[in-house]
């Protein structure tokens, strides 16, 4: 009987080292899957958070360098046009006239780059920009040059007839010019600085329409 009681007493020992045993090796691998699990989930929100901040600081990079471009001239022009002014009184017996060539210069682009919206994806490696339609900024004289003149003293053609005269003519040379395709020039042209510029700022990718 005493043999008996040693035999369990002995397995019964065995039992609890194996369990002991099987215990710390189940506590190890939940411990390592608990482990794992966070490495994984912390990693993939870094990741995402990684990929968010890099997707701002891209955005204010965006917003900075089409802040600089303020008012965008992408293309310029030059025209000239002469015009005569005649002005008669007393009958005809009093006559004034002048004969003038005038140079002017039109730019053309987009007014406020600000009004641009512009996308970025791709974790801030891509950017997409849409940009306004241009319009014509300016269209300025450069010069002005009288080839003939012939002035009476009950005549005058006061230099504000002159410029009067001119600003008629600038606004024809404008409609003329923008009948030649020169604003979607000046898209075009706009669309290949912003590109150029976003590129030299570091995107992989840039889509502008």
């Amino acid at each position: 009987m005493k043999k008996e009681n040693k035999k369990g007493a002995n397995g019964s020992k065995i039992s609890k080292i194996l369990g002991a045993i099987f215990g710390r090796i189940f506590a190890k691998i939940f411990l390592i899957a608990v482990l794992g699990a966070a490495l994984f989930f912390g990693g993939k929100y870094g990741w995402m958070k990684l990929g968010e901040i890099k997707t701002e600081k891209s955005s204010a990079i965006v917003f900075r360098e089409l802040e600089k471009c303020a008012e965008l001239v992408s293309v310029k022009t030059t025209y000239s046009d002469v015009i005569s002014i005649k002005k008669t009184r007393i009958a005809g017996f009093a006559k004034s006239f002048s004969i003038i060539k005038y140079t002017g210069v039109i730019r053309g682009g987009i007014a406020d780059i600000s009004k641009a919206k512009f996308s970025v994806y791709d974790r801030g490696s891509s950017v997409k920009v849409s940009l306004p339609h241009s319009e014509i900024l300016s269209n300025d004289i450069s010069n002005i040059e009288v080839f003939d003149e012939s002035r009476s003293i009950f005549v005058e053609i006061s230099i504000k007839e002159i410029m009067q005269e001119i600003r008629f003519n600038q606004e024809s040379a404008s409609a003329d010019i923008i009948g030649t395709g020169f604003l979607e020039e000046a898209d075009s042209q706009a669309a290949k600085l912003i590109e150029s510029l976003l590129y030299a700022a570091g995107f992989d990718k840039v889509v502008v329409e």
